[in-house]
C-alpha cells in the first residue's frame, strides 16, 4: 500500500479516466474539490465558487508576488495557474497523472506563464528543492494513506522555509475512517479519511503549528450538486465516452457524495498551518485578512 508505484496506479485509475471525461463534470477551471459559495444569487455558478475558493486559499497563504508557491497535488492546475495569474507567484506543482499534466502544460503555454509555472511529473516525496514560501494541498491528503500520512507532513515541513504557510485542504470521515468500500472499489483505490481532529494532530506533530480550521462541509453539498447537473446534462457524451457501466458508477458516487456530505458522515476542512521560525515567530498577521 501506498508505495510509489502504486500511488501511481491509483492516481491514474481515477485521474487518466480522460481530460475530455472530467471537462463533462467539472467547471472551466477543471478545479475537482470543493469550492467556496459566497452569493445564493441565482445566477451565482459553480465556476464562480471555484474562483472563490482559488482567492481564499491565495490569501489565507499570504501569497505576494514573486513569492516561490509549491502546489502538492496540483490537479488539471486550477490553484497553480490562479496564483501565478492573479497573484503574481512563481509555481512549482506535482501530479503523478500524465493527464493532468499535459493538460496544465497546454494551459500554461496558452496563457504564456512558461516563465512562472513549471509542473512535474512528479510524486511529493520526490521534491528536493525547497524552501518555498508557500505550499498548498488541495484534497490530495486522502491519497496519501494513514501509515504515510507522517511522511506527506514531514515533507511539507521540510520543503517549507521558516515562517512559511501551508494549506491543507483535506475530506474527512467522524466514523468508519477510510474512503468507504464504494469509492475505494470503483472510484478511488487506497483512500483514506479520518476525523478533521486526527489530522490536525498529524499536522502539528510534523512541527507545524495549526493557525486556522475552516469547515466547508455545505458548500461541498452545493459543490456537488453542480457537478451532477453538468454531468446529467452531458450524459449521452459520457455514455458515449466511457459507456453506460462507468457512467452509472459515477452517477452513483457523485449522489452518494453530496448525500453524505449533507448527513455530517463526511466532512471537508481547510486546515492553515506555519513553520514557526526557531524563535518561535509565525509570521501570521494579528487579524486575520480573509
Amino acid at each position: 500500500m501506498h508505495t510509489k508505484t502504486r500511488d501511481r496506479s491509483a492516481i491514474e485509475h481515477h485521474y487518466n479516466l480522460s481530460n475530455d471525461f472530467y471537462s463533462l463534470i467539472l467547471d472551466p477551471h477543471m478545479a475537482y474539490s470543493c469550492g467556496y459559495w459566497t452569493s445564493t444569487e441565482p445566477g451565482y455558478t459553480v465556476e464562480d465558487s471555484q474562483r472563490d475558493k482559488l482567492d481564499l486559499v491565495c490569501r489565507k497563504l499570504g501569497i505576494e508576488p514573486g513569492g516561490r508557491h509549491l502546489d502538492i497535488g496540483c490537479g488539471w492546475g486550477s490553484l497553480s495557474l490562479h496564483a501565478a495569474e492573479k497573484f503574481g507567484a512563481r509555481v512549482v506543482g506535482v501530479t503523478i497523472s500524465s493527464e493532468q499534466k499535459a493538460f496544465i502544460d497546454e494551459r500554461i503555454r496558452q496563457r504564456g506563464l512558461q516563465d512562472r509555472v513549471e509542473i512535474r511529473l512528479q510524486d511529493y516525496r520526490e521534491v528536493p528543492d525547497g524552501p518555498f514560501d508557500t505550499i498548498s494541498s488541495i484534497e490530495m491528503g486522502e491519497h496519501v494513506g494513514q501509515k504515510n500520512y507522517p511522511t506527506f507532513t514531514g515533507q511539507i515541513h521540510r520543503l517549507l522555509r521558516p515562517g512559511g504557510r501551508a494549506l491543507i485542504q483535506q475530506m474527512s470521515r467522524t466514523t468508519r475512517p477510510g474512503g468507504g468500500p464504494f469509492i475505494e472499489a470503483f472510484i478511488a483505490p487506497d483512500m483514506h479519511m479520518r476525523p478533521v481532529g486526527e489530522t490536525v494532530d498529524l499536522i502539528e506533530q510534523a512541527g507545524l503549528e495549526v493557525r486556522d480550521v475552516h469547515a466547508l462541509r455545505e458548500h461541498y453539498v452545493r459543490t456537488v450538486h453542480a457537478w451532477y447537473d453538468t454531468f446529467e446534462a452531458n450524459w449521452d457524451r459520457v455514455v458515449a465516452m466511457v459507456g453506460e457501466e462507468v457512467g452509472r458508477v459515477w452517477r452513483l458516487y457523485l449522489v452518494g457524495g453530496a448525500l453524505a456530505f449533507e448527513e455530517g458522515r463526511m466532512g471537508v476542512d481547510q486546515i492553515l498551518a506555519v513553520r514557526p521560525t526557531a524563535d518561535g515567530r509565525s509570521g501570521m498577521p494579528p487579524v486575520r485578512a480573509w
